[in-house]
């Protein structure tokens, strides 16, 4: 079974965040001067931390997932989202019960009851070495252990997974999910909201718009996944 799959992240939401990145940050080296230094830290710091903080949201070692959705060849977009203080734990065992019971449905059982999946969950995304490597390494962090298989870093894409980017524009180059849309000419009704908007999103309580969002690039990727692969739109 095709799973199309998407991610948002934000920076790590621990009380003491901000002053663990301070703790890591340093002038630049150009400065000599006691003064000079001095004044940027003052000045020019809280920009530094800010930004270096905000960088989190590409690091799973730190940053945390706060929305997952997700579709399958024939199903309309599902979303699991968390509000900000809510558990991401919690957020993320939702989203495996959830798939589970998908792949449940389409599952039989063996003489002795157990289940056999004639078809296992194949993730595909846009950039999914980002999004699998997110979801792979908070379950691990969390101590969550999924129902299925989640491919790791050492996954091969084509192999174990599949990837709209990686389909189009081969192992050394990146093309945007936007992007490749445009080129294929497929919608993506998804509003003003982009990447580097949905922390404050968040942050400013829109859950609905986030979800939104995620959910409308799950459907992109299914065309464009369609599309590069010559099927039919489901």
């Amino acid at each position: 079974m095709r799973i199309y799959f998407d991610v948002e992240t934000a920076p790590s939401q621990a009380a003491d965040a901000r002053e663990q990145v301070k703790a890591s940050i340093k002038p630049p080296g150009t400065l000599k001067k006691a003064d000079s230094i001095a004044a940027w830290w003052e000045n020019e710091s809280p920009a530094a931390i800010e930004e270096a903080y905000r960088k989190q949201s590409f690091d799973a070692s730190v940053g945390e997932l706060i929305s997952i959705s997700w579709a399958t060849d024939d199903s309309e977009a599902q979303t699991v989202i968390r509000a900000h203080g809510e558990s991401e734990c919690d957020m993320l065992a939702d989203f495996f019960r959830q798939l589970q019971a998908t792949l449940e449905a389409d599952a039989i059982r063996d003489h002795r009851g157990d289940l056999i999946y004639d078809d296992a969950p194949y993730f595909i995304a846009h950039n999914a070495q980002f999004d699998l490597g997110f979801i792979w390494r908070r379950s691990i962090i969390l101590g969550i252990r999924p129902p299925f298989r989640i491919p790791g870093p050492n996954a091969r894409e084509g192999k174990d997974y599949g990837c709209t980017m990686k389909a189009w524009a081969g192992f050394k180059d990146t093309i945007s999910l936007d992007r490749l849309c445009r080129a294929l000419g497929i919608a993506t009704p998804k509003g003003d909201l982009d990447g580097s908007k949905v922390f404050d999103a968040w942050l400013a309580g829109e859950t609905k718009r986030i979800g939104l969002y995620n959910r409308c690039d799950v459907i992109a990727t299914r065309e464009c996944w369609h599309r590069l692969n010559w099927e039919a739109a489901a």
